[in-house]
């Protein structure tokens, strides 16, 4: 899971539209640990707006223990009917015991702006405003504040490359911009591969860093990942 959720992947046609996804992996020998989780969006669009639910969770135990355990709810309104320049708004609630995250809320409200787009390529931009509360679970004599309140920037950059399977590369990039030199860059590759009928393999890798995490918390973070996920509704894109 992210702290920012990559909303291009889920720009659908009109219609009721989503996906269902299940994630599992392990291993048995040297490192014994399991993982899974489960994932599912559901957007409604029209000739004028868009509307976006997505949920998403993800638990792992190694030795009997929980070693992993995050969530996230997301919610997106988007105005599509002006062809290039498209306001939109959000509200979102995640946690992540891994970075000591027990509670995260934020809500924004920015431009999407669509800069080509054709049956084959899109490359869009979005920038925003958001505000955002931050619960932390860490000791007295962390440096780090357990509870936060600021407001960030919020900026990505979109590729998406549709062949017979589907590319595509995002990179956000939030700051505050009362203290420039706090800084969270997030990027995400994902190659979506047609199965049979609605079944999709996902292949990701996300990369993460933030400039001023607490104590004991890596600046850069990656992973890498694969899952299965159901298509329902339309499976036409957005033209």
């Amino acid at each position: 899971l992210q702290a920012q959720v990559n909303v291009e992947l889920y720009r659908k046609s009109e219609g009721v539209q989503g996906n269902i996804g299940l994630h599992f992996g392990g291993s048995k020998g040297n490192s014994d640990f399991f993982t899974g989780g489960g994932a599912a969006n559901i957007t409604y669009n029209t000739k004028v707006y868009s509307l976006l639910v997505l949920g998403d969770g993800l638990l792992g135990f190694r030795g009997g223990k929980s070693f992993s355990n995050e969530g996230l709810v997301h919610l997106r309104y988007t105005w599509t009917k002006p062809q290039r320049f498209q306001p939109e708004g959000f509200l979102q609630i995640d946690y992540a015991r891994p970075r000591k995250l027990t509670f995260r809320a934020l809500a924004g409200g920015g431009l999407r702006t669509i800069l080509f787009e054709d049956a084959k390529y899109s490359l869009t931009i979005g920038n925003s405003f958001m505000w955002e509360r931050e619960h932390l679970d860490i000791p007295a004599t962390d440096p780090h504040p357990d509870q936060t309140s600021v407001l960030r920037s919020s900026n990505y950059i979109n590729l998406r490359i549709r062949t017979k399977a589907t590319i595509t590369l995002t990179g956000y990039y939030q700051v505050m911009p009362s203290e420039p030199a706090d800084v969270r860059m997030l990027g995400n590759l994902q190659i979506a591969s047609p199965v049979a009928g609605p079944l999709q393999q996902v292949t990701t890798i996300r990369y993460r860093h933030d400039s001023r995490p607490p104590l004991g918390i890596e600046k850069n973070d990656i992973t890498i990942g694969t899952s299965f996920a159901f298509t329902f509704g339309k499976n036409k894109e957005n033209k």
